[in-house]
């Protein structure tokens, strides 16, 4: 049970970016949300599919899943407060950072899992 929790912890997020946006944008944050938390998981995998459970490098003690939660949330963090401080951002201009921003974390987190 423990494990299913820690599992899927990270959707507790997909509330939290739904409510803290500005209305015309919700949809948009839990497109970014649902996005993030399928990569995460889809990187996960590889990494177990791969036998590298604690990363290719193994510098780290952490599980891969650990280290993606942890990076994936920080960029939440960062989609939080870009959402914020753009309030009157519409349409694509606020897809194409939704997009900038989950590449960014796709990118950081492989990076961090590897270790």
């Amino acid at each position: 049970m423990d494990e299913l929790i820690r599992y899927w912890i990270d959707v507790i997020w997909l509330p939290i970016l739904f409510f803290l946006v500005h209305k015309p944008q919700r949809w948009w944050a839990v497109g970014f949300g649902i996005g993030c938390i399928i990569m995460m998981r889809l990187q996960t995998e590889i990494f177990a599919s791969i036998h590298r459970a604690n990363g290719i490098m193994g510098f780290m003690a952490e599980d891969v899943h650990t280290r993606a939660q942890i990076t994936y949330s920080v960029f939440y963090v960062l989609f939080l407060l870009m959402a914020h401080f753009s309030p009157r951002t519409k349409g694509v201009v606020f897809m194409a950072a939704c997009i900038a921003i989950f590449f960014m974390g796709f990118v950081t987190s492989t990076l961090v899992m590897a270790l």
